[in-house]
């Protein structure tokens, strides 16, 4: 019988547990975490506390919660390799969408429109993710799947319209939106396809 004192901690994904813990196993919801990443050796990416389940954003808003007694967790773990499989088809179907506007956002941003402005930043966020992937699956996989200088063309189009951007010079950001970024896409493209090939080659 489940004792009111203790936590209901259910694991799963690359573990099935069920058991029933005393609240002062673990100082925090992040202690509790750590120990089953480490028993796993897999990602966070489900949480349910009292059978509502916790979008992952709010995990460093909750983490370092303690625990009363009487809770009932869940957590899944999954593989790095079926993660990063995910984010790399993520990445990919995001490229193919930002490749189908950029005629249009080349056109708000010569236009010098909020919207425009805001696909620009939200690009340059999703450009940075790309790189979180990449960097991820290079580390995970400890195989070179790219040559570092594979991104330098991305790079030093960055830089060109971050110059824009300052200069205020939208005909010219404009015109790199839509004449030189299609080959920055096609990089990343290819290098996260590369990425595909080396993680199915590993085998864990």
């Amino acid at each position: 019988m489940f004792d009111d004192e203790n936590i209901r901690l259910k694991i799963s994904g690359l573990k099935s547990v069920n058991l029933d813990i005393p609240a002062e196993k673990y100082n925090t919801f992040e202690e509790m975490v750590q120990d089953y990443i480490n028993k796993t050796q897999g990602v966070l990416t489900k949480i349910k506390i009292n059978e509502k389940e916790i979008p992952l954003s709010y995990y460093d808003e909750i983490k370092d919660s303690f625990f009363e007694g009487g809770e009932e967790i869940e957590l899944e773990f999954t593989s790095k390799k079926e993660v990063l499989f995910d984010l790399i088809s993520q990445s990919l179907e995001y490229i193919s969408k930002v490749r189908e506007n950029l005629e249009r956002v080349s056109k708000e941003v010569l236009l010098n429109t909020n919207e425009g402005h805001k696909m620009l930043n939200s690009i340059a966020e999703g450009l940075q993710a790309l790189l979180n992937v990449i960097q991820q699956t290079r580390a995970f996989s400890d195989e070179a799947f790219y040559n570092p200088g594979d991104l330098d063309y991305v790079q030093n189009v960055v830089q060109d319209i971050i110059k824009s951007q300052s200069e205020q010079d939208y005909l010219e950001l404009s015109d790199i939106i839509e004449f030189d970024f299609n080959e920055v896409l096609s990089t990343f493209e290819t290098i996260l396809k590369n990425a595909q090939k080396t993680l199915e080659r590993k085998g864990v």
